[in-house]
């Protein structure tokens, strides 16, 4: 950033151009976060969403808080590492037991890969068991390792696979809402809201007893209403047809408020802010465009924005206002490949290079990827 503050980029950029500032919700970056929220007054600080789902399952599989949970990923590490360091073992599992499907698998996060990896591993269960009781591994060197007969126990252990299916009941909904605010082809802020709310509810029927899913819903709840809730979450739940419309859409007062602190903080002239609260009982009562049978059948068939944009016309202000909160990201991943790209050009090599040239280098570099996945 050339040595700037966050206050200076913010003046450059035009504060009423910004609606909010994203980080990951280390304490350090919240404190900052906050600050500049204070500072301003006219945008909001978020946290990143995949960051703050990424320490919920972070918790989960802390051996302090469920060792149970934490047990079991480690025998499941175990048998994945173990199959992975040896590659005459793998070839025999991918070409004769799992038909080339794989153990591991890359997933959003650190954490997520843990719960990826068990799945995986259910689902080939079958698969690995004929693979440790067939003959080509009870006569190959394999038998012989240190680990060998830990690994076949597990794997042969009905309780380890009982409690696999247990962490996928817990973590499934979870990994779901991630791979959501993860993607890049679509904002996903506009779903946030209702998918944290249905992923509780789908670990809930998972698990029916509620000494069993009121422990998930404790941590859930510390991240969800401590960090990653904003009145921004709520506005664009609100301001999202394929959901408002819905007989689930949720009445609680706390979306209403949502979207009043929204249009408060981010609309600075109070004429346009009482244009856009009237306009909003149009949109709720589904008045002018809205009412359109077309409007109304391409509630769930057009993205949030598009859907603005093509039947908004009637109420200027609350179109503008609406596309402005749904185009918002809920992550900051695509922040993180910003640095990874400066940290593939500081290498060892490149470590004298002036400040200044190095933050035009990050650009260029950056600027030409973006450009690559838009024109390839």
């Amino acid at each position: 950033m050339d040595g700037q503050t966050p206050n200076n980029i913010v003046g450059e950029v035009n504060p009423e151009y910004v609606v909010q500032f994203v980080t990951d919700s280390e304490p350090i970056y919240k404190a900052a976060g906050k600050r500049l929220e204070a500072a301003f007054g006219t945008f909001f600080w978020t946290p990143c969403a995949a960051h703050c789902l990424d320490l919920i399952l972070e918790h989960l599989c802390k051996p302090t808080v469920f060792p149970h949970i934490a047990t079991t990923i480690e025998r499941a590490r175990t048998i994945t590492k173990f199959i992975y360091n040896h590659r005459s073992l793998l070839n025999l599992m991918r070409k004769k037991f799992t038909g080339g499907k794989e153990l591991c698998r890359p997933a959003a996060t650190r954490f997520a890969t843990n719960f990826i990896s068990i799945q995986s591993l259910v689902l080939n269960r079958k698969a690995l068991q004929q693979m440790f009781v067939s003959d080509e591994y009870s006569t190959s060197m394999f038998v012989q390792h240190p680990l060998s007969e830990g690994v076949v126990s597990t794997v042969l252990d009905k309780s380890f696979w009982d409690q696999c299916k247990y962490i996928l009941n817990i973590s499934e909904p979870l990994v779901r809402v991630l791979r959501l605010v993860d993607r890049q082809d679509k904002p996903a802020m506009g779903y946030l809201y209702e998918a944290m709310d249905k992923a509780k509810e789908n670990i809930k029927e998972r698990l029916k007893r509620k000494s069993d899913y009121n422990p998930i819903w404790r941590i859930i709840d510390q991240r969800w209403d401590r960090q990653l809730h904003s009145p921004l979450h709520a506005a664009r739940y609100f301001l999202n047809p394929a959901l408002f419309f819905t007989p689930t859409f949720s009445k609680h007062s706390e979306v209403t408020r949502g979207l009043l602190a929204c249009i408060t903080r981010l609309v600075p002239d109070e004429g346009t802010e009482d244009l856009i609260t009237n306009q909003i009982e149009d949109y709720r009562e589904a008045k002018g465009m809205f009412g359109m049978k077309l409007a109304i059948r391409n509630r769930t068939k057009l993205g949030p924005v598009a859907w603005w944009n093509q039947f908004g016309g009637d109420v200027e202000e609350l179109q503008t206002f609406a596309i402005r909160i749904l185009s918002q990201t809920c992550s900051a991943t695509g922040c993180e490949k910003n640095c990874s790209t400066f940290e593939h050009i500081h290498s060892a090599k490149r470590n004298r290079l002036e400040h200044q040239r190095l933050d035009y280098l990050v650009f260029v570099h950056y600027n030409l990827k973006f450009r690559e996945r838009y024109t390839t």
